[in-house]
């Protein structure tokens, strides 16, 4: 963005009829010297001839001659021409540079422009970010899991009973969303095998917990239930 204000003020019309007036009081100050020196040099020369008319002696020494310096005086004047029209020439040539670079840093303005316009166009809109809720999976009771359990506690429950308890009531807690805990009577009639053995196993791995009821949910490590 900044790039594009400061080719903005380069091309300002008002920066560029400043410059253009400089210019033309500069051309036309350079003009005006070289025409009062001519006009000058066309009146010393008016000036020496009336004099020399009137008083050069015949037979001046040709050193002395004050004609040779009027031949020089032209030689002088021809110069002045010469700058005067080179004069002119530069300050054509600068006129037409300055507007070649103008006309280029308007085309560069636009470019530039366009392209900002056509990026700005092209940039999606970021949307929100829905966030998705992540399922709970059942993962079951390892082999290693389940004899670091103390054998007096787990008793002759068998590890693949207490997975298949385990699986029911991660189902009814998690899948079915189910909040309220459940007492030995709920369970039996949800046809779930519950035993004391079972129960005090999955709590002592710290997969569920007991009320002072005897009721059962499973622990706070699933925020689901």
């Amino acid at each position: 963005m900044l790039q594009i204000v400061e080719l903005q003020f380069l091309v300002h019309p008002i920066q560029k009829d400043l410059l253009t007036e400089e210019q033309v009081i500069h051309h036309w100050k350079v003009c005006w010297w070289f025409q009062k020196a001519e006009s000058d040099l066309d009146y010393i020369e008016h000036k020496l001839e009336f004099e020399i008319a009137k008083n050069l002696p015949q037979n001046t020494p040709t050193q002395e001659n004050p004609v040779k310096l009027l031949e020089q005086l032209r030689v002088i004047k021809s110069r002045y021409r010469e700058l005067s029209v080179e004069a002119d020439q530069i300050a054509s040539e600068q006129k037409e540079a300055v507007d070649f670079i103008r006309s280029q840093l308007t085309t560069t303005l636009q470019l530039v422009q366009k392209l900002q316009e056509q990026t700005d166009r092209e940039e999606p809109c970021a949307e929100p970010s829905i966030p998705q809720r992540v399922e709970a999976e059942f993962e079951p009771v390892t082999e290693k899991m389940f004899m670091s359990v103390p054998k007096s506690v787990r008793l002759t429950v068998k590890l693949a009973d207490l997975n298949t308890f385990y699986q029911q009531l991660f189902d009814h807690f998690i899948k079915n969303k189910n909040s309220s805990a459940l007492s030995v009577v709920q369970m039996s009639k949800l046809n779930m095998k519950a035993t004391e053995s079972k129960l005090k196993t999955l709590k002592a791995l710290e997969i569920l917990q007991l009320d002072k009821k005897g009721r059962v949910r499973l622990s706070m490590q699933y925020p689901n239930c």
